[in-house]
């Protein structure tokens, strides 16, 4: 049965994010995207340059879409700590309806532009911001590798709160939980780097 033109492009991006999901970038076939998706290899040319193309189809999208929330949420951050919560559940939220893209991308992208993915979230996207934020609230430049450790034990935190089959009520609870932890300990340790001085 043919698939209606409109149709062709959805069928071959959800095809290929089963396969890419599965076997990864390297590893997922072509032909069984198409295959899967009812279609022929010069309808997928019709639609993406390669498979890479469509690879970055999927992902591209979402990555904008974090792009633009994330600076908003640490724009509110820097202007007001008391919006943790609040800031932390945007986030979470974001990553969890996006859990699939994030997956591609920390753990399917080898052989991509986006190989390595994870680490520049880390180290270009979030490092930054979390070493402005407490160079900000304590008043002084930090430790970087202070702030280089706090970072990836809350990039740990975040992918069991998205990875760890938590109900949205439960990751609710956790965040607001986690939260009082964070400011807690936040404040404590501003504290102490003030001492320093």
């Amino acid at each position: 049965m043919l698939r209606p033109p409109q149709n062709i492009r959805a069928a071959l991006l959800s095809s290929g994010k089963d396969q890419f999901l599965a076997y990864g970038f390297e590893k997922a076939s072509l032909r069984t995207i198409c295959k899967n998706a009812g279609l022929t290899t010069g309808a997928f040319y019709n639609h993406f340059s390669g498979k890479e193309d469509l690879f970055s189809s999927l992902v591209e999208p979402m990555i904008h879409g974090f792009r633009k929330m994330y600076q908003e949420v640490i724009s509110q951050e820097l202007a007001d700590l008391t919006t943790g919560v609040e800031n932390e559940l945007t986030s979470i939220t974001y990553a969890i309806s996006h859990k699939d893209e994030f997956r591609l991308l920390f753990e399917c992208s080898k052989g991509t532009k986006f190989e390595g993915f994870k680490e520049y979230l880390i180290q270009e996207v979030f490092y930054p911001s979390y070493q402005e934020v407490f160079d900000r609230y304590a008043g002084r430049h930090v430790d970087p590798a202070l702030v280089q450790i706090i970072l990836h034990m809350k990039f740990e935190e975040y992918m069991e709160l998205i990875y760890g089959g938590y109900t949205m009520n439960e990751v609710k609870k956790l965040i607001t939980q986690l939260t009082v932890f964070s400011e807690a300990g936040f404040h404590r340790l501003l504290e102490d780097i003030n001492k320093e001085n």
